[in-house]
């Protein structure tokens, strides 16, 4: 299990990923600031400017949005996941997943 600390939207969260190789999707469980765990599935991987970001997406009904992090490289089969810091590095991401986003739309609205 990997343990990480970040800050995330003003939001302080403590995470740890926990891997069960059974299931399909592999569920990364999110502490937030109040102690409540959120479990996440990695939704995607998307690369901007040569870096790689892990979208995950929420398993449980009570969150309606998903988080992103930089890919900071792998220990054994876990990924090492870190914020995004910076306002600048933050809205490339955020508009490079949301052109992909509007690319996989318009795919389907073609077939």
């Amino acid at each position: 299990m990997t343990e990480h600390s970040h800050d995330h939207d003003g939001h302080n969260h403590d995470h740890s990923h926990d891997q069960d190789r059974e299931e399909e999707d592999e569920v990364i469980v999110l502490e937030d600031e109040d102690g409540d765990e959120h479990r996440f599935i990695l939704g995607d991987v998307i690369t901007v400017e040569k870096q790689d970001y892990a979208i995950l997406l929420p398993v449980d009904d009570d969150l309606e949005e998903g988080v992103i992090f930089r890919i900071e490289g792998e220990e054994g089969e876990d990924m090492v996941l870190a914020d995004i810091e910076g306002d600048e590095e933050w809205q490339k991401v955020v508009d490079a997943y949301n052109k992909y986003m509007d690319e996989l739309e318009d795919e389907d609205e073609d077939s």
